[in-house]
């Protein structure tokens, strides 16, 4: 009897110092626990009467001390659960009675609106002066790698490991993203910023049809419905628009169905090569800056002394610069925000849930309209107005109904897994 009792006693202390609960423990051990990792492997033991469909959520919750109360209730179930540390969750320094977390939101999106809205003012300046879209998009581009090659070295951000295998596999990817910049400086170069935002709002049908007719995707009749009102405001405003061009249109449309396949693309990149945030778009910019450069030339090369002729005396006669040699401080400038608003947008992308950061991109479209109709004074009906404020709250009324799917995707997931696990 001695002996039994002796060897019960040994494999209870084994257990407690193993960071488990023994299977069958009469009274909970006082003794101290060793330092906990992250999560502790333990069995829990269920109610009488509770279903083992509540078990995984309930688990969640779950301290080191409750695992060890469950234990000496009586014999656990014979399930596997995870529990967190009894550490009490550390509390959010606050200022303002707004908590550190949320004011870095706060100014990632306030940045992300800003510099978007200045680049949007300095790309269509710059090109009102230096028409050259490919060319000035190969600048652009290449600005953002150099930047990322640059914060990487002093260690701003880790450097991923970019090599042969990782850049061919974003070429497509890069192709995409190269296509969808060409054209949409070719369209601020044909028409007014506000115009281009409005076609750019279509953006969800491109992704919607593409997705629909080439990769078996399948939406509820609430996003299709979502859809009429941003096919109406962006066929009532491109109507109704004064300076309309065509070229513009199809290029904001070309635009529209790179961005869709990119997004596509992009998660496949993100999904095989670990790169994901800013260091993908970064890849994504170096891999594109080197297959952008042939093109360039071939197209667009000829003009190249010309247009820097140029671009300097024609900024200085609109007004842009008080001297000729301020076009290339200028053109980098705007190269500048074009890299630093995509990497706000990633950040706070980072930071945001999907419903918010779609919300945000709404409110950006209409502060990129609002700012360049103030400074470029482009006229504007009120029937155009009203055109793209329907346009833009459909692409709203789509994020919306996209997210309420996919909630509802991911709810139904989980019961039948549940459901699954309660039928073992």
């Amino acid at each position: 009897m001695n002996t039994a009792v002796s060897s019960r006693a040994v494999r209870v202390q084994n257990a407690a110092s193993a960071n488990t609960v023994p299977r069958r423990s009469a009274v909970a051990t006082k003794k101290p626990v060793a330092a906990p990792s992250k999560f502790l492997t333990s069995r829990v033991t269920l109610a009488p009467g509770a279903s083992q469909l509540s078990l995984r959520s309930a688990a969640r919750g779950l301290t080191r001390q409750s695992v060890i109360a469950s234990a000496s209730a009586g014999p656990p179930a014979n399930v596997n659960a995870l529990a967190v540390d009894s550490e009490p969750e550390e509390i959010q320094p606050t200022f303002m009675g707004v908590t550190k977390k949320n004011w870095k939101i706060t100014a990632s999106v306030c940045g992300w609106f800003f510099l978007n809205a200045v680049f949007a003012i300095y790309n269509k300046k710059t090109l009102n002066c230096f028409p050259y879209p490919w060319i000035l998009s190969w600048i652009q581009i290449a600005t953002g790698a150099a930047m990322m090659i640059g914060l990487w070295a002093i260690r701003v951000f880790p450097a991923p490991k970019l090599d042969m295998k990782v850049c061919k596999a974003l070429v497509p990817t890069a192709t995409l993203h190269l296509i969808a910049h060409v054209s949409a400086c070719a369209s601020y170069n044909f028409s007014s910023v506000s115009f281009m935002q409005v076609v750019k709002a279509a953006e969800p049908v491109c992704s919607v049809i593409i997705l629909t007719a080439f990769y078996g995707g399948r939406f509820s009749p609430l996003v299709w419905c979502t859809l009429i009102p941003i096919v109406v405001g962006v066929a009532g405003g491109s109507i109704l628009e004064v300076n309309f061009s065509f070229i513009a249109f199809v290029m904001a449309m070309i635009s529209n169905v790179a961005c869709a396949l990119r997004g596509v693309t992009s998660k496949e990149a993100q999904k095989d090569l670990g790169l994901e945030g800013i260091n993908l778009y970064a890849a994504i910019a170096i891999v594109a800056t080197v297959l952008l450069l042939p093109p360039t030339l071939l197209v667009e090369g000829k003009y190249l002394v010309t247009a820097f002729q140029e671009a300097g005396p024609a900024m200085v006669k609109l007004g842009y610069g008080a001297t000729a040699a301020a076009f290339l401080p200028f053109l980098l400038t705007g190269s500048v925000f074009y890299h630093l608003y995509n990497q706000t947008s990633y950040q706070a992308l980072a930071e945001m849930n999907p419903l918010s950061h779609s919300v945000a991109n709404t409110v950006k479209r209409v502060v990129i309209i609002l700012a360049s109709l103030a400074i470029f004074k482009n006229p504007i009906t009120p029937l155009g107005a009203a055109s793209a404020a329907v346009a833009i709250g459909g692409t709203f009324l789509y994020s919306l109904a996209m997210q309420a799917e996919k909630k509802k995707k991911e709810e139904e997931a989980k019961a039948s897994e549940l459901k699954a696990e309660g039928a073992n």
